[in-house]
């Protein structure tokens, strides 16, 4: 049996029985002149993952899904870490 835990600090890559299929269609979705390249989505993911907002793969200072903000170059993180 699979214990299931709520995970506070992780992206939803790394949960358990997460979808990410769902972000996933959206990254694919974005055109590649708009999307980050992979170190610096990588760069963004690292300093989410140390962030206090980080809840279950979202963010609690705008409710996005820190993958997808990450992965488009006009994001920005609400709270000016990246």
């Amino acid at each position: 049996m699979t214990e299931k835990r709520v995970c506070t600090r992780c992206l939803l890559r790394d949960m358990i029985d997460a979808d990410m299929g769902m972000i996933e269609k959206y990254k694919a979705a974005l055109k590649a002149e708009d999307t980050v390249d992979d170190a610096e989505y990588e760069r963004r993911l690292g300093i989410c993952t140390s962030c206090e907002k980080l809840n279950e793969g979202t963010c609690m200072s705008c409710g996005c899904y820190v993958e997808l903000r990450a992965a488009a170059k006009i994001s920005k993180c609400p709270t000016k870490k990246w």
